[in-house]
């Protein structure tokens, strides 16, 4: 019978209990009448025990007491719906000695009922436990299991026993259950559980009839009221997030690899543009050099010449009108042949070859100075001994650029340049006093990416190992370079 099951020997409602106690006596003092001849002398309670201890242990304390007295009652005096038992009374030493001996038998009774009673709310909370227990862990996802220190089962969910394919595996090890390679597996994460005494996360390959899965277990340790220890745990299927990681992990690979691969042709073709903008500043130099050259010799020479011819013939008698006019072509000569001199040694100034970078420098900021009205301070530093010949022409054209850029667009009316060569590397710095670059062109500045003359000075730089720093606020902007230097005395 299911514990807390009603029935006719144990009454649930109060009323019930009170009209079985009565009917208990009504059939103790019947029952006593009947088997009275059976039992000579003066002994009136002996049936009356029974009903009392009946009561005691199923009817509760009220009942049970209600019932010693309607015994004594009946076996003391004369009920109208009992039957007379025809024995003599036993007077008030039996009376008491009967109230006595049912007081005792109405305790124990009751401490037996109560016992009983907690044993079955015991019992029925127990059942109750595991039933929420086990509908618990049934529902609940991932596979949850119980092992005693023998690394036998004690429990597994339904979800292990599906998921897994396990048959009945309580009472067995792992070894009982799965191939030897992965149950020494399982043996030893839990004898690390055991050793470390705290949860600890382990992935572990469970072989089942559809391949091999990968199980995320969290295992742990639980103590139970009697000091035994459980290892005790909950595995997760993580094939498709593991499959999903691998496939992840798969395309990163290849994905690394197609950007090695692009990266290896970005940094081939750039370094293939760098030496197409080397080769193209140097060809670009080598042909400024020749029409420098060209200019200077050949049409230079032919000029020089005509003027001495055309000054000859200004010499003779000559009409006024044709003498004024071979007057001011001898001018126009004289001007022409400054104009291509001054373009030839900018395009390539003779000086730089044959006398250095410094007074090449102030020959050319003399005549700048004389051309734009810009007012130019130059202190230069860089000692006796010529520095190399692809230095010194790209430090000449750097203070090009930048003093030309100062006359187009900064709106300065001086300008400050200062070079100086320490420690094996040389150093410039060209300031002027305009309005700066704007902000929204800083940026672009600094990148490289706006004007073709930056550009080529920091290309010019790169070359040689050098830096460029462009710095700018509304008081001006101050141009930067270094560069390291080799010095080779009497460079060409």
């Amino acid at each position: 019978m299911a514990a807390g099951s009603p029935s006719i020997f144990r009454p649930s409602g109060t009323f019930a209990r009170y009209v079985t106690a009565i009917l208990a006596v009504v059939v103790a003092v019947y029952l006593r009448v009947l088997l009275a001849p059976l039992f000579p002398g003066n002994v009136p309670y002996h049936m009356i025990w029974a009903a009392i201890a009946f009561t005691a242990w199923r009817c509760g304390l009220g009942p049970s007491i209600l019932a010693s007295f309607l015994s004594l009652i009946a076996v003391s005096f004369h009920l109208p719906f009992l039957p007379r038992s025809n024995v003599s009374q036993t007077g008030v030493v039996g009376m008491i000695s009967f109230l006595v001996f049912s007081g005792v038998i109405v305790a124990m009774g009751e401490s037996s009922r109560r016992a009983i009673k907690r044993r079955e709310e015991a019992e029925r909370a127990a059942t109750r436990s595991q039933i929420l227990f086990e509908t618990f862990m049934d529902n609940s996802p991932g596979a949850a299991f119980m092992k005693d220190l023998d690394g036998k089962y004690v429990y597994v969910n339904r979800t292990a026993r599906e998921q897994m394919k396990l048959p009945l595996v309580v009472g067995k090890t792992d070894f009982d259950i799965f191939p030897a390679e992965a149950a020494s597996l399982f043996h030893a994460n839990d004898l690390e559980v055991l050793r470390d005494g705290k949860p600890r996360e382990f992935l572990e390959y469970i072989d089942q009839p559809d391949g091999r899965h990968p199980w995320l277990s969290v295992k742990f340790l639980v103590t139970d009221p009697d000091k035994n220890v459980f290892i005790c745990g909950k595995s997760f299927d993580v094939t498709d997030r593991v499959k999903a990681q691998e496939a992840l992990a798969e395309a990163h690979r290849e994905l690394e690899e197609r950007v090695e691969k692009r990266t290896a042709e970005l940094t081939a073709a750039r370094d293939s543009l760098r030496d197409l903008s080397a080769r193209l500043l140097q060809v670009r130099d080598e042909e400024r050099r020749r029409i420098a050259r060209e200019l200077h010799d050949s049409i230079g020479q032919l000029l020089a010449a005509l003027s001495m011819n055309i000054a000859a013939l200004n010499r003779e008698r000559l009409a006024p009108e044709v003498a004024k006019n071979a007057a001011d072509s001898l001018h126009l000569l004289d001007q022409a042949i400054r104009e291509i001199r001054t373009m030839s040694h900018l395009l390539h100034p003779p000086l730089l070859d044959e006398v250095g970078l410094e007074s090449t420098l102030r020959w050319y900021v003399d005549g700048f100075t004389q051309r734009s009205g810009l007012k130019v301070d130059l202190q230069i530093s860089v000692g006796p001994e010529r520095l190399p010949q692809a230095t010194e022409l790209t430090v000449f054209r750097l203070v090009q650029e930048c003093l030309a850029n100062i006359h187009r667009h900064s709106g300065s009316k001086s300008a400050s340049i200062h070079i100086e060569s320490q420690n094996g590397r040389l150093s410039l710095e060209v300031k002027d006093a305009g309005k700066g670059i704007p902000p929204e062109k800083q940026t672009a500045v600094q990148e490289g990416r706006l004007g073709v003359g930056i550009r080529g000075m920091r290309e010019r730089l790169r070359l040689l190992g050098g830096t460029l720093d462009i710095e700018s606020s509304p008081d001006g902007a101050t141009v930067r370079a270094t560069l390291p230097i080799s010095r080779e005395a009497g460079a060409t």
